[in-house]
């Protein structure tokens, strides 16, 4: 095996009942550092000043990567990076800016968050040379704190209906901006790429040189289901994504020597209800992302 993979935790995923609740992130941190299993954390936005110390403190003792989602930032604030309305656009890209302060005092050293909707055929290009504008914007920004810039594609035509969603559309717009900021990467999801019916390993071929991490997220693909879309659903069937299935993507990773000295990969289900069926969903993933690792080196 040629890629070191790093564990990560996507915290206000797996525990999404809880992502805003005061002192859990940090607490859930301080409980999994004793699991000595994730050398990754993805966590969302909003922390006080104390919490943000202590998730500092955690991270940096315990050597782990720190990766912030500022797409609930986004989605709370009805915020849009590729708007077709420049002052929407720029007051996103300014918010997301001021945000780094604060990211910066977790010990973070990626950002991430997802693009606008599609604006439809005829604006379309218009609305990815908003968001060009917007992403150099930002990553010039991020170099500031050393800080990589994660661009998550979602689906084009199935469930989200974003501006970018398939890898080629991704790498074409994410190279533009690599010219300029070498910042710039692709947080990879499987469930959206096989949304926009592409086959995963060709789509890893084609990203390999962007992509810096990869989120392991299921989905029904049957149109005719009524499951049918992005629901961050559980492993297994009835979506198409299995253990065996993980095995094989990180594989193909490895093969391609994606992020060859340390590739972070993260099971992403949704939690539910309440603190301890969250506590459950985390072990099981867990053991499944174990059981995944394991088939790389078998």
């Amino acid at each position: 095996m040629s890629v070191k993979f790093i564990p990560s935790l996507l915290i206000p995923e797996v525990f999404y009942p809880l992502k805003r609740e005061k002192d859990f992130t940090a607490d859930i941190i301080e409980r999994m550092v004793e699991e000595d299993f994730y050398k990754s954390i993805e966590l969302g936005d909003g922390f006080e000043k104390t919490e943000r110390k202590r998730i500092l403190e955690l991270t940096e003792r315990n050597d782990m990567v720190v990766t912030q989602w500022l797409t609930f930032l986004i989605e709370e604030n009805n915020l849009d990076v590729s708007s077709l309305d420049s002052k929407l656009r720029s007051e996103t890209a300014t918010r997301i800016k001021d945000s780094l302060y604060a990211a910066a005092e977790i010990g973070a050293k990626n950002i991430a968050f997802v693009t606008g909707d599609d604006p439809g055929a005829d604006r379309w290009a218009d609305g990815i040379e908003g968001l060009y504008e917007s992403l150099c914007e930002i990553a010039e920004a991020a170099k500031e704190y050393d800080m990589n810039l994660l661009v998550e594609p979602l689906d084009r035509f199935a469930h989200k209906k974003r501006i970018i969603g398939t890898t080629d559309e991704t790498v074409a717009l994410l190279s533009r901006v690599q010219k300029e900021h070498d910042n710039i990467g692709i947080a990879f999801d499987t469930a959206h790429a096989a949304l926009n019916g592409e086959d995963i390993f060709e789509a890893l071929e084609k990203g390999k040189s962007l992509i810096h991490q990869i989120h392991f997220s299921n989905a029904v693909l049957d149109t005719n289901s009524e499951l049918y879309g992005d629901f961050h659903m559980e492993i297994g069937a009835p979506g198409f994504l299995t253990i065996e299935k993980i095995g094989a993507i990180l594989r193909k990773a490895d093969e391609l020597k994606i992020q060859e000295n340390g590739l972070r990969v993260a099971a992403e289900v949704r939690g539910k209800v309440d603190k301890e069926s969250c506590y459950q969903n985390e072990k099981d993933l867990r053991s499944m992302l174990k059981e995944a690792l394991n088939l790389v080196t078998v």
